[in-house]
């Protein structure tokens, strides 16, 4: 390297830097070009041109020596130098002359101590038209310009470069080798720890491939194994999806099934119980499935049955003073490779009580048939009867005809209604669903009211809703047979001067109803077995109530009853919408 650096590149670059003339113009441009750039980027933008700004802006980072501007009059207006220069420099008259006069960029070169400094004058206007002189300069190194350059040590300097420069470059191409090498590695390792990843989500059910990269090609091994591998996710996936949605249409019939299902693990944990179940625990007054486990010592035939064979057994206990018959199917049943235990749970008391229900709305069909009969006959007779002795009779014995005719009438009136409620009472009405307004529904029921019952009190108070209003799918029929209960049962409560506040709102999907009255209120006992749905302690209020909770829920929604501290019962009703 030192040969052909001495024979071919060392005077080449050692001559052209002895090149003093091509040096200063060299420097001359250089200074030109800032001069312009502090000019255009500064002094004709700037509403003030301030020496702190030349200093920090602009002579620190293009490496100058001297920035001066001054007035056309050669005054010194702003000044920064550096650290070797330590008096001012000035300009001189003849060329301060010269500047003015041709407009054009001038150079000067003068001696600065025992250097020399070159500085380029250019005339220009500020901001606001004022015409100064910007003057940069920058310091010669003295050895550039008289030629005493040291030529062997040029020569090693530029040796070492050179040597550097190669040292670089084989440590750049090592470099280059390296980073190659390990992006290669990881574009084969990285897929393969994806696969890992991937694999491991899978086998915890989690579907996410985001670890697995993208394939553009399939060409490679690795490309198809990881797009063969994305193809098997996506079955397991949705083998998955089949598989809940199966398990879910499954838990949805079981919960259906109007008997108990609860199924156990091997280790005798619970995998699943339906509703009827829950109910028939509700029902029997057992808190949870340990507690019946233990009253029917479930364990005992859990360790010694064979349940390979089917194995059905009634079982007594008694809750309460009340005495309870629960029939069970032990059953054995293989899921998954599991060995599972079903029992089938039948409270037989409660279907006992189903098929006597089935017979007495029979009988009550034929009550209902027979008493309604007879009313039209004995209301038609009283009529006429009223009629002919009307005039016949005296003032007093008139009265006495009409007051009786008219308990007649209430109470036909009164036997005609219960056999129409026991008739319906007995009978799933059929349903014609229509839409329609709730509101004129309720309203049409209370002029009835208003005009029947002059002095009774009563207020609809309705949230508005605007533009919609209490649209409903619905019976209009049974819901005016709703109404009219509660009516009867609040009058029957109340004193004749009665109060009734009735308060309509819309909720989302669902149409709330508040029946209000300020009667003497519904037996403590009655209202909760009507918020608990039993039937049995129900009936002794008659079949209005039991008429009511039916209609609503038939048009599943719900109703519940409450007593009011101030007196009077509330009605709390709400209806799909």
């Amino acid at each position: 390297m030192d040969y052909w650096f001495e024979e071919f590149s060392s005077e080449k670059i050692i001559a052209r830097l002895l090149q003093k003339e091509d040096f200063i113009k060299d420097v001359e441009a250089e200074l030109l070009q800032k001069a312009f750039k502090i000019k255009e980027e500064y002094l004709e933008k700037t509403d003030e041109i301030k020496s702190k700004d030349l200093r920090e802006k602009f002579r620190y980072f293009l490496g100058l020596n001297s920035i001066e501007i001054f007035y056309l009059d050669g005054n010194l207006f702003k000044k920064t130098y550096s650290s070797e220069i330590d008096e001012k420099l000035g300009i001189p008259p003849s060329l301060l002359e010269k500047i003015i006069k041709e407009k054009t960029p001038q150079t000067f070169l003068q001696p600065i101590d025992s250097r020399l400094i070159l500085r380029i004058f250019l005339l220009f206007n500020d901001k606001k038209g004022q015409p100064y002189i910007l003057a940069v300069g920058k310091i010669l190194n003295p050895q550039m310009l008289s030629g005493k350059i040291d030529e062997k040590g040029l020569t090693q300097s530029l040796n070492l470069f050179l040597f550097l420069s190669f040292l670089l470059l084989f440590l750049f191409i090592l470099f280059v080798g390296i980073w190659v090498g390990n992006k290669l590695g990881k574009s084969l390792s990285e897929p393969l720890q994806g696969l890992i990843l991937a694999t491991q989500r899978i086998s915890q059910r989690d579907f996410d491939l985001s670890e697995l990269p993208e394939v553009s090609s399939q060409d490679d091994e690795i490309g198809r194994l990881i797009q063969s591998f994305k193809l098997m996710a996506e079955e397991i996936k949705s083998y998955q999806e089949t598989l809940r949605k199966y398990n879910q249409y499954l838990g949805g019939v079981l919960n259906a099934l109007p008997v108990g299902i609860v199924i156990f693990k091997s280790n005798r944990d619970i995998l699943f119980k339906n509703f009827s179940f829950q109910k028939c625990l509700d029902t029997s007054g057992i808190k949870d499935l340990k507690e019946f486990a233990d009253f029917l010592s479930l364990e005992s035939y859990f360790q010694t049955l064979d349940f390979n064979q089917t194995f059905y057994k009634v079982f007594t206990l008694e809750r309460e003073g009340t005495e309870l018959s629960i029939g069970i199917t032990f059953m054995k049943l293989e899921l998954f490779g599991d060995n599972l235990l079903l029992l089938i749970v039948e409270n037989l008391q409660e279907k006992e009580t189903l098929k006597r229900l089935s017979l007495w709305r029979e009988v009550a069909v034929k009550i209902a048939h027979e008493i309604k009969n007879p009313l039209t006959p004995i209301k038609l007779s009283v009529e006429r009867l009223r009629k002919r002795l009307s005039e016949k009779l005296q003032p007093e014995d008139r009265d006495l005809l009409n007051q009786t005719v008219e308990v007649v009438e209430r109470y036909v009136e009164e036997l005609r209604k219960l056999a129409l409620d026991f008739y319906h009472f007995s009978q799933k009405p059929l349903f014609e669903k229509i839409e329609f307004d709730l509101l004129n529904n309720l309203e049409e029921v209370i002029e009835l009211y208003k005009l029947a019952y002059p002095e009774l009190e009563i207020n609809l108070k309705k949230v508005e809703v605007i533009p919609s209003p209490f649209l409903i799918k619905a019976d209009p029929f049974q819901l005016k047979r709703i109404w009219i209960n509660l009516f009867d049962n609040a009058i029957k409560a109340m004193p004749e001067k009665g109060k009734i506040n009735i308060f309509l709102e819309k909720k989302e999907n669902k149409i709330v109803i508040n029946f209000q009255d300020n009667g003497s209120g519904l037996d403590e006992e009655i209202a909760s077995a009507f918020n608990k749905d039993d039937f049995s302690k129900l009936q002794k209020a008659g079949t209005g109530l039991l008429l009511i909770k039916g209609l609503v829920e038939l048009h599943q929604g719900k109703i519940r009853v409450e007593n009011l501290k101030e007196g009077g019962t509330r009605f709390i009703l709400e209806l799909p919408c």
